[in-house]
């Protein structure tokens, strides 16, 4: 059915006039950070979105989001979460355009990459966006391991080019959500390669799986693939330590069912999603809060 006339014109003044602002607004930030040192393009980066965050309408939505997964936390702790968090992406903006040169100047610890050494099978890491969640897939990347990634398009498509860029560091192929995705994972396994992946946001399709208590919509076709082809599945925890200071662990690999029945795939997801849901009790102010894991409810 067609859109009404309103929403037609409302979403071509939003091309026509705000994707150009936006896209530029963007290529500024991102250039000035490309000019500066990475420790002052994070910070300055970061100084500002903990001004710009709080005015947003994602900040409202953060709020609840944070409410809804950790209702004990008092009002002051809820303020201190959320205003960390914004200097985190604000952190994270600046340091997009050193993300390679970062885990060359020692400023990524990388824990367990034993675990991809001399892998030949591919398989899948799996995290979060938390910390730098830019950084992980250089675990792999730094032991010779090609990484495939797969992308949501952004609303702005004149800022596609970002994601291409990101991609041009790793080394891998790259996905769009949907068919694509599921076809570019059986691709990568017969090259051998790791598809990198970030569990924590809502999808449409999936299964429904308890995330800090409340059901969320949830990922599995990576679990089914893993059990059938028997590849591994590994976990990929970012953390920032200080600063422009990274901690990267790659965990051996997740025990995985024998089947891929509908009950043995809930159950490894649910021990997934509880071991993301630690990850982010202990750095909550590292979490991306705003995007709505819950849907619309919340």
């Amino acid at each position: 059915m067609a859109d009404p006339i309103g929403k037609f014109i409302l979403r071509k003044l939003r091309q026509i006039f705000i994707w150009p602002i936006e896209a530029a607004i963007v290529f500024v930030m991102y250039f000035a950070a490309r000019l500066l040192p990475v420790p002052a393009a994070s910070w300055i980066l970061g100084a500002f979105m903990r001004l710009l965050g709080p005015m947003t309408p994602w900040h409202k939505r953060a709020r609840r989001n944070l409410i809804a997964a950790m209702p004990d936390l008092e009002k002051t702790d809820q303020d201190k979460i959320l205003t960390a968090m914004w200097w985190n992406i604000g952190r994270v903006i600046g340091e997009y355009p050193h993300i390679a040169a970062l885990t060359r100047k020692d400023r990524v610890e990388f824990v367990g990459r034993e675990n991809l050494r001399g892998l030949t099978s591919g398989g899948f890491l799996i995290g979060a966006h938390i910390g730098n969640w830019e950084i992980g897939p250089y675990a792999a990347i730094t032991v010779n391991q090609p990484v495939v990634a797969i992308y949501r398009p952004l609303n702005n498509p004149l800022l596609a080019g970002l994601l291409e860029r990101r991609q041009a560091n790793y080394g891998g192929d790259i996905y769009r959500k949907g068919r694509e995705a599921a076809l570019g994972m059986v691709s990568a396994l017969k090259k051998g390669q790791f598809m990198c992946l970030l569990i924590d946001q809502k999808l449409r399709e999936g299964m429904v799986v308890p995330f800090f208590g409340r059901d969320a919509t949830t990922s599995i076709s990576y679990i089914k693939l893993a059990v059938r082809k028997k590849v591994p599945v590994m976990y990929m925890h970012t953390e920032r330590l200080a600063g422009c200071r990274f901690r990267v662990t790659i965990s051996p690999p997740i025990s995985l069912p024998d089947v891929e029945d509908d009950a043995s795939i809930l159950e490894l997801a649910t021990e997934i999603n509880g071991t993301l849901e630690q990850w982010i009790r202990q750095r909550p102010e590292q979490w991306f809060w705003p995007h709505r894991r819950w849907g619309k409810d919340i």
